[in-house]
């Protein structure tokens, strides 16, 4: 008896220092709630594998933040907000639309990292959600409209990736109005479709731009 009690405080103990610390995602990962959109479009994800979300978004201590917990707005004001719901049972492929903005929602916090184990490139910066410490993501091989998403750093669903180009963007220390292209990819652009979900498509100009402060 007193065996299995510590083999299960040991357990607990593993599984909590892995685990983000946000309290906010220490919530979601135990809920399996409907949600909808502003485009009307319900989704429901799978029954959250905590021990796997964990393993997924682990923070990378040797990370250098260039700033934390920020919105990231559109030229109309809007502010990007991720949809945790509607990702996979490790909280992958979660999509993102744009949002009135709201200061006290977690869901709109980011954060940008240009140095640590999943950026090694010069000029470039990954975003992270500052809720679930998973990495702003363009996948072309995916369907239209699915492309663009939250996954883990390093381009690997279990959370061992080391770098992929699809996380990292175009980005000059101090750059606070800018528009969100793949350095390996800068004639695409990240956009907002259909009036609020955000996608891609080729950069067409300054209405693109996003504003990270």
């Amino acid at each position: 008896m007193h065996f299995s009690i510590t083999l299960a405080l040991l357990s607990a103990v593993a599984f909590s220092s892995a685990t983000p610390t946000h309290p906010s995602y220490t919530r979601l990962l135990s809920r399996r709630n409907a949600t909808v959109d502003s485009n009307g479009n319900g989704c429901l994800n799978p029954n959250i594998d905590a021990k796997a979300a964990a393993e997924a978004h682990q923070r990378d201590e040797t990370a250098i933040p260039d700033r934390s917990a920020f919105p990231i707005k559109t030229v109309d004001g809007r502010c990007l907000s991720i949809l945790p719901e509607c990702g996979d049972f490790r909280h992958n492929l979660i999509p993102l639309q744009v949002e009135s903005c709201n200061s006290t929602n977690d869901k709109q916090k980011f954060e940008i990292i240009t140095k640590g184990k999943h950026i090694t490139q010069e000029g470039g910066m990954l975003l992270v959600s500052s809720l679930t410490l998973g990495c702003l993501n363009f996948d072309p091989r995916r369907p239209a409209g699915k492309q663009v998403n939250i996954f883990s750093c390093g381009g690997r669903a279990d959370g061992d990736g080391k770098e992929t180009d699809s996380q990292i963007f175009s980005f000059t220390d101090g750059q606070k109005l800018l528009p969100l292209t793949l350095k390996n990819n800068p004639e695409t652009c990240l956009v907002v479709e259909n009036g609020n979900k955000l996608g891609s498509a080729g950069c067409s100009g300054a209405a693109q731009s996003f504003t990270l402060e």
